[in-house]
């Protein structure tokens, strides 16, 4: 494999950006937000199927479509990279983008353990070079206004924070996602579903979870099916917990002060911040219209963090936070998620023994 020559960081003008791994989450969540964002373009796009690339090329009209990413981080017009691979693959792409010299754009989580993120961290931080993470539900109105609210005391002193997620088990059968596959994933779905509301609590909350202890529960030689996880931070307790197979559908935020509580109902897809009395009289609601595509309000911070030098609200340090707490509700149950000896993804007898 012949070696990159390193590119100016400058992105001058407009964002051209180039995607590697164009599959099921850029169809309709971030692919059209790089195209609809001001200042931006999709000008190329890589999947090692070549076919499947041209197809997305064509129906998404992109005009250069590749099969391997060394021609894609290649080709001239190109001057951002989104990676929208599985996060098993996220840490090598990304080192070879920071020496192809382009700023970063990768999905959520950004890799599979915080090790993995530092290292990315590392990477770009060394050729000074951006490196942006797509937990886009940060750069949403709804969270931005309970946000300010938080900060402004209207809850009045925090007492307590509880998130609560519940959703059955999917019917068994058939070959088993890359969602459920360690090796791929970083776990199970908690790294998938888990890690949005992980990251949603320190930026609503407005610092870093503190005093963060957790555990899962699972089958020996299976990925986590449920996590607990308890933290401390802005003088509040907070208790958030995950189960995978519930005999329910459950997922709700709810931030208790001393003045007022506010609830999230349906954090993940919902559009509501209710505030009420201790007593529960619902004294205000708020309705946010949710964003389409749903990464637009993102990835326009992040157009503009690369052309004016604007704030993004989701860097590789927050994330890299995010994938610390996710690693200590883990850690227990995998037999360790450092980088010391062989990867906990290639060793299963470890797992929840």
């Amino acid at each position: 494999m012949a070696a990159l020559q390193s590119r100016s960081p400058k992105v001058d003008g407009e964002v051209r950006w180039g995607i590697i791994g164009c599959g099921d989450v850029t169809e309709k969540k971030s692919g059209p937000a790089l195209q609809q964002a001001t200042r931006s373009k999709l000008v190329a796009v890589m999947r090692r199927d070549v076919e499947k690339a041209e197809d997305y090329a064509k129906r998404h009209n992109v005009p250069r479509f590749y099969g391997d990413v060394d021609a894609l981080l290649a080709d001239e017009q190109v001057n951002a990279v989104y990676v929208a691979t599985p996060p098993g693959s996220h840490l090598e792409l990304a080192l070879r983008v920071a020496a192809a010299g382009l700023p970063l754009y990768v999905e959520k989580p950004a890799a599979r353990t915080a090790w993995e993120c530092e290292a990315m961290a590392a990477a770009f931080e060394k050729k000074n070079l951006p490196l942006f993470v797509a937990y886009y539900r940060r750069a949403y109105p709804r969270y931005a206004s309970l946000k300010a609210a938080i900060a402004a005391g209207k809850l009045g002193a925090l007492k307590s924070v509880t998130y609560t997620f519940r959703k059955p088990a999917p019917p068994p059968g058939g070959a088993t996602p890359w969602r459920l596959n360690a090796k791929a994933s970083g776990g199970g779905l908690f790294l998938d579903v888990g890690s949005h509301a992980v990251d949603l609590l320190e930026f609503v909350l407005g610092e870093a979870l503190a005093d963060v202890a957790g555990s899962a529960r699972g089958s020996p030689g299976e990925v986590e099916r449920a996590v607990s996880l308890t933290f401390i931070a802005a003088g509040a307790a907070g208790e958030a917990t995950w189960d995978f197979e519930a005999d329910g559908d459950e997922d709700s935020l709810v931030i208790t002060g001393d003045a007022l509580v506010a609830r999230c109902p349906a954090v993940m897809n919902g559009v509501d911040v209710v505030y009420e009395r201790p007593d529960g009289t619902e004294v205000a609601r708020e309705t946010f219209p949710a964003p389409s595509p749903v990464q637009g309000p993102l990835v326009q911070t992040v157009v503009d963090a690369l052309l004016d030098g604007a704030a993004c609200p989701s860097t590789a340090a927050s994330s890299t936070r995010c994938s610390t707490i996710i690693d200590a509700a883990l850690d227990a149950y995998y037999g360790g998620r450092g980088d010391a000896g062989v990867p906990f993804w290639d060793r299963p007898a470890t797992w929840s023994s």
